[in-house]
């Protein structure tokens, strides 16, 4: 009987693989220029940020010894510290802000060329929306785990939070490019907790499918390596994004 139950689970995840390989069509190749595009903005935006940020550090001339400054200059000093430690926390707010509004319009066109939904102002912008929500939390979430957590196991705790966002967030783009509602992210979540054997194994091959793809990449030594391994995990990415979304359909169906 648990043989019949583990042959009929295999051959269900057969039939999703192959079902999500049948909707990668022409637009493999604008996603993954959209993709694309989307990193090399983004990397774009915080490197520009932290030139900034350094040359505003660069330009405080700080003494040996403050005091000797005499009070009020110490006091102006100390002033002008406290202004630029706001301003650099107000300035890394607005280049999220940028960056998920970037994600909003190039990764919802995304999402929508992979499920098939006609792309819309009133589509991006409610993407937009969602994204602020979501991605917000798993960024405050990611933060308090920094601030909080022990240093030793900070990271783990940061990696778990990552992995399970991402688990989440492939259904939950699914769902919301077909219902465009927030009711979404309860639903995705529900799923995704209620059903969760259903994704283990495809997504611990997912993670040692990409761990494989990094590791080769790294083995690579020539001169345009890294462009060869970013242009293999866009390629990885793009054809992920429609097993993921395949997957999460038919797991709703059962």
């Amino acid at each position: 009987m648990k043989k019949a139950k583990r042959s009929g689970f295999v051959e269900w995840n057969n039939n999703v693989l192959l079902s999500s390989m049948k909707r990668v069509n022409h637009d493999l190749i604008p996603i993954i220029a959209l993709d694309a595009l989307f990193y090399i903005l983004s990397g774009y935006a915080v490197m520009l940020w932290f030139q900034r940020v350094q040359a505003k550090m660069a330009s405080f001339n700080v003494p040996a010894d403050i005091m000797s400054l005499g009070m009020e200059k110490a006091r102006q000093f100390a002033g002008d510290v406290k202004t630029f430690y706001f301003l650099v926390i107000a300035s890394f707010i607005l280049l999220l802000i940028a960056i998920i509004f970037l994600a909003s319009i190039l990764k919802g066109m995304i999402w929508a060329k992979t499920t098939g939904t006609k792309i819309s102002f009133k589509l991006i912008s409610k993407f937009f929306g969602l994204n602020m929500a979501w991605m917000g939390f798993w960024l405050i979430l990611v933060f308090l785990i920094s601030y909080a957590a022990e240093p030793g196991i900070a990271r783990y705790l940061m990696a778990a939070a990552i992995l399970l966002g991402l688990y989440f967030t492939n259904t939950l783009y699914t769902f919301f490019m077909r219902e465009q509602s927030f009711k979404s992210i309860l639903k995705a979540i529900k799923l995704n907790v209620s059903k969760i054997h259903l994704f283990l194994l495809p997504y611990s091959a997912i993670l040692l499918l990409l761990y494989v793809i990094i590791r080769l990449g790294s083995m690579m030594k020539f001169a345009y390596s890294p462009i060869l391994l970013g242009a293999a995990l866009l390629i990885y990415s793009a054809v992920i994004r429609h097993y993921a979304s395949a997957l999460a359909e038919e797991a709703e169906n059962l």
